[in-house]
């Protein structure tokens, strides 16, 4: 099926949020940070931390969308240095959602684990540290409904911002869970590092990722 993939606007965000909490719930972290949140406040979190990436000018978010049903299947983020010369999308928002794009965790619902939650953020801006430069883009999330997932929803969302690595010859770093691992190895990433966040002490286990960098094809 040929998906429909367009940049995200603010009207998205319900819907993108729905889909970035189903496709992560499975991963014990979701439930770690927030051990008492229910589905649906969850789901709307998750919206309102879509603002924070919309309003990025550096940060390129997508939807896929299913032509047939109309309805929002994946959704996409890229993090594109200014330095590479990509002209930013960042499209008109409201007051409110502006609100929201200044501190989307002030408006995180209640309890919070908040030492779990900066365990994982520092987890990733070590990763990102030591392992990217200011010329590199990165892949920040790729989630697919659950329902659409291994339809190609994934490679469609892929193949934007790959064509544009490759134009401009920048390598794309991202943070892989096991499962999304194989699409990554198939579309030209290799495994250059794990990071793991040990959970251990607050009653949980370790979540493991796999830090990945793609090198650009040759554009004849």
């Amino acid at each position: 099926m040929a998906y429909q993939i367009e940049y995200a606007t603010e009207q998205d965000a319900p819907e993108l949020g729905l889909i970035n909490y189903d496709s992560c719930k499975p991963r014990m972290i979701l439930g770690a940070i927030f051990p008492e949140s229910n589905q649906p406040t969850l789901r709307a979190y998750k919206a309102i931390h879509v603002m924070k990436h919309l309003a990025n000018p550096e940060t390129h978010v997508f939807k896929a969308t299913d032509p047939t049903s109309g309805a929002i299947v994946g959704y996409g983020r890229w993090h594109i240095p200014a330095v590479l010369g990509i002209t930013p999308n960042v499209p008109g928002l409201s007051e409110q959602a502006q609100t929201y794009a200044k501190d989307p965790v002030a408006f995180a619902p209640e309890p919070m684990n908040r030492e779990i939650y900066t365990a994982f953020r520092a987890m990733l801006e070590d990763g990102r540290k030591r392992h990217t430069t200011e010329k590199d883009m990165m892949l920040d999330l790729l989630v697919t409904l659950p329902s659409c997932q291994g339809r190609g929803v994934g490679t469609a969302l892929l193949r934007w911002g790959i064509e544009v690595a490759d134009r401009l010859q920048a390598r794309i770093y991202l943070e892989s869970t096991p499962e999304g691992y194989p699409l990554y190895v198939k579309y030209g990433w290799k495994k250059i590092d794990e990071a793991t966040l040990d959970m251990e002490q607050h009653g949980h286990g370790k979540d493991t990722f796999v830090l990945m960098m793609r090198d650009p094809l040759p554009v004849s």
